[in-house]
């Protein structure tokens, strides 16, 4: 059972981590947001970095943008990711309770 939703964790974060990697590359490399798949994708990830939205500035550089704000997601999800991760191996099976 835990390790179905081990799994089903690792899943969705891979996901989840992809889908904003992609759009890092795309915001860094200032793709055109007209774009079929880039709107979808923007729209798509959008409810995921709006809570991280104004942390930090972008930061132009040059004809580049660093996109602080999917970074800081990027970094967040992963980190939830391994926390549940965590707390689901030290309630699975071989765990003693020390």
């Amino acid at each position: 059972m835990f390790g179905i939703i081990r799994t089903l964790v690792n899943i969705v974060i891979g996901i989840i981590e992809l889908l904003l990697s992609f759009r890092f590359i795309f915001k860094f490399f200032t793709v055109n947001p007209g774009t079929p798949f880039v709107a979808w994708l923007y729209g798509a990830t959008a409810s995921l970095v709006n809570p991280f939205a104004k942390i930090l500035p972008d930061y132009k550089l040059g004809g580049f943008m660093i996109d602080f704000t999917t970074l800081v997601a990027l970094i967040v999800y992963i980190l939830i990711g391994y926390l549940i991760l965590r707390i689901f191996s030290s309630i699975g099976p071989g765990y003693n309770g020390n």
